[in-house]
C-alpha cells in the first residue's frame, strides 16, 4: 500500500509529464454527490480525510488541505499534517494559496468532468489572468490509484406512489411549461436527486442516498432520454415517452441532437467540460437553477404524511436506544461502536427502513466536540458516566427520511455543561417557535437561533439547518438556515433545526429536529417532525422564559404520547420522567 508520501510523489510525476504546476484535488465527483461511491473516493485514497467536503491543492513541494468548520478537528486527526497543511476555508482558501505562491503564471490543472461551471466562473474570477487554468480530460488520481473500485450497473426501481403521491407525467407536465416559459427546446438535468424525484425512481448506487448516477435530457414536448449504465430496462406508462440509453452515449446525442438547440442546465451541476462540447457543438445554453430543486423541496400531503410515519417509528428506535446506553453507561460497560451498533440495529427492525440517511455519529466526551466524528476501532472509546454522549443519526425509509441528533448525560453533569446546553436549547427553541414572513430566506432564523450563545462570547462554525429530502439526500437544497440563505422558505420544505456547541477536546452539544414549514395566516411557522426527548439533566431551567419551559412541556407531552405505547413497561416509565413538566 502506497503511502501519503509515495502517492503526492506519484501524482506529481503525473502533474509534471502533463506540464501542470499546481492540481486541485476534490472531495467530490462528476455527478456533484456528497455521498460518493466507492470508486469516486479521490481525496480520501490521497490523503486519508474521509468527510464529505474538501479539496487538496497540491504543488510540486506542498500540499494543502482546505475543510469546512464541520471537520477542521477531524482532518486534523485523519491526516499526516507533516505532509498536509490543513485549513478551515474560513481561514484561508485555495485561491488565496495559490496566489501567495509567487509562481510565473502557472497551469493550474483541474478535472474538467467534475468542476462545475459555476466554481469554474468563480476561480477565474478570482484568479484573473494571473494563472492558466487548464482543464482535464482524465483525473490525475485516476492514472495513479491502481486498486479502484470497478464501476458498477445501477439496479433501478419505481417507488410506489403510494409514497410519492404524484405520477411522473404529472411532474413532466410542469417541465413542459419551464421549458417553453424559457424559450428552449430541452432541460438537461444534472442532478441525481432531481431525476429520480422527477421519474419516480431509487437506486442503491450510494450508501446512504437512494439514487443513481444518470443524466437526463427532457424536450419541450416532454420526450424524456435517461442516459445511465442500467442492469435491467426501465419500464414506464404509455403516457410518459421515455428512452433509455447508455452513459457512454451521451456525447453522441448532445452532438447528434441537441446542436443548434437552445438547452436549459444548471451551472452548480453541469460539468466545465461538458459545458465546452456543448458550446463546441453550437448548442445555446441557458443556465440557470435546476427548476427541480424547489419542486421537490415542497412535499406532498403524500410525502407529509409518509414522513410523520416515519418520524414516529424513527423516534421509537433512538429512543429505546437511549434507554439502552443509559442502562449500559451506568453499569460501565459500553463503547461508542457498540452504542453506534445498537443505533443502527434498533432501525434496522423498523417497517419501510431502506438504509442509514449518513453514518451515525456517536461521540462521547472530546469525541463530541468533533462535528461529524465517526467511530473506528482506533478512536472508540469506553462511554464514562461523566461523559456527554452527542448522537446525531437517521435513516431513509421509503415514506421518508429522519436526522436527528441529542446530547445525553448520565451520572455527573457540570454547571458549565448544563448552561452550555441550555444555551443551545434557548437557540433551538426560538427557532422551532418562529413565526416568520413569507419572505423570510432562513437568515434571521440563524440569528436567533445563535444570539444566546453570543451573549456569553461563544457561536458554531457549523450552519444551523438544511433541507432533507423525501426519500432521497438526507441534505437537501435549496432551503436553509444560515448567514448566507438566499431562498425563500415555501409550505411543505423540510428543514433541520440544530445548533450546537463544541468545546475541543472536552465535549459537544446539539440539539436537532427536522421541522416541516406550515402556513400560519398570512405568513409561516414550523411544525416539529421528530420525537424523541430532550435530556432534562442537562437542562437549567433559570435560564429558561416561562415560555420555553412551556414549549419544552408540551414538546415532551407530545412525545411521550406518540411513543409511549410502542415502550416496555421499564422503557414507558423512564421515558414518562424524562417528559416530566419541568
Amino acid at each position: 500500500m502506497l503511502s501519503n508520501e509515495n502517492k503526492l510523489q506519484q501524482l506529481r510525476i503525473q502533474m509534471q509529464d502533463q506540464n501542470i504546476d499546481v492540481c486541485l484535488i476534490n472531495q467530490t465527483d462528476e455527478f456533484q454527490n456528497e455521498f460518493l461511491p466507492q470508486y469516486s473516493k479521490r481525496l480520501q485514497w490521497l490523503t486519508n480525510f474521509s468527510g464529505s467536503a474538501g479539496e487538496a491543492l497540491i504543488t510540486k513541494n506542498k500540499a494543502y488541505l482546505f475543510v469546512d468548520g464541520r471537520y477542521t478537528l477531524q482532518a486534523k486527526l485523519e491526516v499526516n499534517q507533516n505532509v498536509y497543511k490543513v485549513y478551515n476555508y474560513s481561514k484561508k482558501t485555495p485561491t488565496e494559496i495559490l496566489k501567495s505562491l509567487k509562481l510565473n503564471k502557472p497551469n493550474f490543472g483541474i478535472d474538467g468532468n467534475i468542476i462545475t461551471v459555476k466554481k469554474l466562473n468563480l476561480l477565474t474570477s478570482e484568479l484573473k489572468k494571473n494563472i492558466s487554468i487548464k482543464l482535464l480530460e482524465k483525473n490525475l488520481v485516476d492514472l495513479i490509484w491502481y486498486s479502484r473500485p470497478k464501476i458498477k450497473k445501477s439496479i433501478v426501481w419505481h417507488h410506489k406512489r403510494s409514497f410519492h403521491g404524484t405520477d411522473v407525467s404529472n411532474k413532466i407536465t410542469t417541465i413542459k411549461k419551464i421549458i417553453k416559459k424559457n424559450k428552449a427546446q430541452y432541460l438537461f438535468i444534472t442532478s441525481n436527486e432531481s431525476i429520480c424525484w422527477l421519474l419516480n425512481l431509487r437506486s442503491s448506487d450510494l450508501a446512504y442516498t437512494p439514487i443513481f448516477m444518470s443524466r437526463l435530457i427532457i424536450s419541450d414536448s416532454g420526450e424524456c432520454f435517461l442516459f445511465a449504465n442500467i442492469k435491467e430496462g426501465l419500464k414506464f406508462p404509455k403516457a410518459v415517452k421515455f428512452h433509455q440509453i447508455e452513459l457512454n452515449l451521451l456525447s453522441n446525442f448532445l452532438s447528434d441532437t441537441i446542436a443548434n438547440k437552445k438547452i436549459i442546465a444548471d451551472p452548480r451541476t453541469l460539468s466545465s467540460n461538458t459545458n465546452e462540447f456543448l458550446l463546441k457543438n453550437k448548442v445555446k445554453i441557458k443556465l440557470i437553477n435546476d427548476p427541480i430543486e424547489v419542486l421537490k423541496s415542497q412535499k406532498n400531503n403524500s410525502e407529509i404524511k409518509g414522513i410523520r410515519a416515519a418520524h414516529l417509528r424513527d423516534g421509537v428506535a433512538l429512543t429505546k436506544a437511549i434507554f439502552w446506553i443509559k442502562e449500559k453507561v451506568l453499569r460501565k460497560n459500553l463503547t461508542e461502536l457498540q452504542a453506534v451498533k445498537k443505533i443502527d440495529s434498533n432501525r434496522l427492525k423498523n417497517k419501510n427502513f431502506y438504509s442509514l440517511s449518513f453514518p451515525t455519529i456517536a461521540g462521547s466526551g472530546p469525541n463530541g466536540a468533533i462535528v461529524h466524528y465517526h467511530a473506528n476501532k482506533k478512536s472508540n472509546r469506553k462511554i464514562k458516566d461523566t461523559d456527554l454522549f452527542l448522537i446525531d443519526s437517521g435513516a431513509q425509509y421509503l415514506d421518508g427520511t429522519t436526522d436527528v441528533t441529542r446530547t445525553i448525560s448520565f451520572r455527573k453533569v457540570s454547571n458549565e455543561q448544563k448552561k452550555m446546553n441550555t444555551l443551545v436549547l434557548k437557540g433551538h427553541i426560538a427557532v422551532a417557535t418562529s413565526v416568520f414572513s413569507k419572505s423570510e430566506t432562513g437568515k434571521l432564523l440563524n440569528i436567533n437561533a445563535r444570539k444566546y450563545l453570543r451573549q456569553h462570547n461563544c457561536d458554531f462554525d457549523h450552519g444551523t439547518g438544511h433541507g432533507v429530502g423525501y426519500f432521497l439526500n438526507v441534505h437537501e437544497g435549496p432551503q436553509s438556515i444560515s448567514s448566507v440563505s438566499k431562498v425563500k422558505f415555501l409550505p411543505g420544505m423540510i428543514i433541520s433545526n440544530e445548533p450546537g456547541y463544541y468545546k475541543t477536546n472536552e465535549y459537544g452539544i446539539r440539539i436537532e429536529n427536522l421541522v416541516n414549514v406550515k402556513v400560519h395566516g398570512n405568513k409561516y411557522k414550523f411544525e416539529t417532525l421528530t420525537l424523541a426527548p430532550i435530556d432534562r439533566q442537562l437542562i437549567e431551567t433559570s435560564l429558561l422564559s416561562k415560555n420555553e419551559i412551556k414549549w419544552l412541556n408540551t414538546y415532551h407531552e407530545h412525545v411521550y404520547i406518540k411513543l409511549g405505547k410502542y415502550l416496555e413497561t421499564k422503557e414507558k416509565i423512564w421515558l414518562k420522567a424524562e417528559c416530566s413538566n419541568l
